[in-house]
């Protein structure tokens, strides 16, 4: 496989949005920004808003069809545009004796016949985090696995990649695919896109990781603050709001585009054919068409 030269015109100039939330973009076709307290969508250029319960934002998944939107322990239907709880996953997320909740990040699996959740439990100043993998019908852990200083997971349809002191792949029964290696130090964010996971270290370099062995396929020095695998490649944003477009070449990824998106402190996503940020301000949501970045000949 050998690369050509990148079409030109590759990202195009962001445009805003009307409201939305700037803590998570769901993966997919439809763009929904998601927060804490809500989670928005557009129709015909129109936001529409649905409140949600305190709950973790990233680790999305569409149903089959495209009407609904598993986020955290429940669904969104966006016809009666209301967020339902999955009553078989209520009981992992009891309230303890203080009142927090043990639920830190959610990860659904592509199908969504399973859901990964990342526990957390202190006791006498100690912070302990598990990872447990369960059916999304009955609720049930299929498995469950110790991880210090679980922070972040993603999950595709039979892979999970977490963020710790280490990063670690997992399959559906929580046992240790790889613990991949050349990975960058303290990896604070995991995502997902074509097939392909990307980790993101703290001082900002992202490594592309094959999740059905753990085998990095290349890394990029971008001091990105969030970035999500693409075909051939990886799309990164930085804390200023530049968005950066890298191709992967051999064991490295190469700059081919750079754009600024107008916002800042932003998460990134690719959603159809539109790099979509979201950060600070009012209206903190742009987007900008994206155009075959990485093509590839064999």
């Amino acid at each position: 496989m050998s690369s050509t030269s990148p079409p030109p015109n590759i990202l195009s100039a962001f445009t805003p949005l009307t409201g939305g939330y700037s803590q998570a973009i769901a993966p997919g076709i439809r763009i929904v920004t998601l927060g804490g307290a809500g989670a928005t969508w557009w129709e015909g250029g129109v936001p529409v808003t649905v409140p949600l319960p305190n709950l973790p934002s990233d680790g999305t998944q569409w149903t089959a069809n495209g009407k609904a939107l598993h986020v955290g322990l429940g669904t969104i239907d966006l016809a009666s545009r209301t967020w339902n709880p999955e009553p078989s996953l209520a009981h992992w997320n009891m309230p303890g004796p203080q009142g927090d909740t043990p639920v830190k990040a959610v990860a659904w699996f592509e199908g969504a016949d399973h859901v990964a959740l990342l526990l957390e439990s202190r006791s006498g100043g100690t912070r302990a985090t598990e990872i447990v993998v369960t059916s999304a019908t009955d609720g049930r852990a299929r498995g469950r696995r110790v991880i210090e200083g679980a922070s972040a997971l993603v999950a595709t349809a039979d892979r999970l990649m977490v963020a710790g002191q280490k990063v670690v792949l997992l399959d559906l029964d929580a046992n240790v695919v790889a613990e991949p290696a050349g990975m960058p130090l303290s990896v604070l964010r995991v995502r997902k896109g074509a097939g392909t996971f990307a980790a993101l270290g703290a001082a900002g370099s992202v490594a592309l990781v094959r999740p059905a062995d753990g085998a990095v396929l290349g890394t990029w020095d971008v001091r990105a603050v969030d970035a999500v695998p693409m075909p051939g490649g990886v799309v990164a944003v930085a804390f200023d709001g530049k968005v950066n477009v890298g191709c992967l070449e051999g064991d490295t990824v190469r700059t081919v585009a750079q754009v600024e998106s107008g916002v800042a402190a932003p998460v990134i996503q690719i959603v159809g054919d539109k790099v979509v940020v979201a950060g600070a301000g009012a209206n903190p949501v742009r987007m900008a068409t994206l155009v075959d970045p990485c093509r590839r000949t064999r």
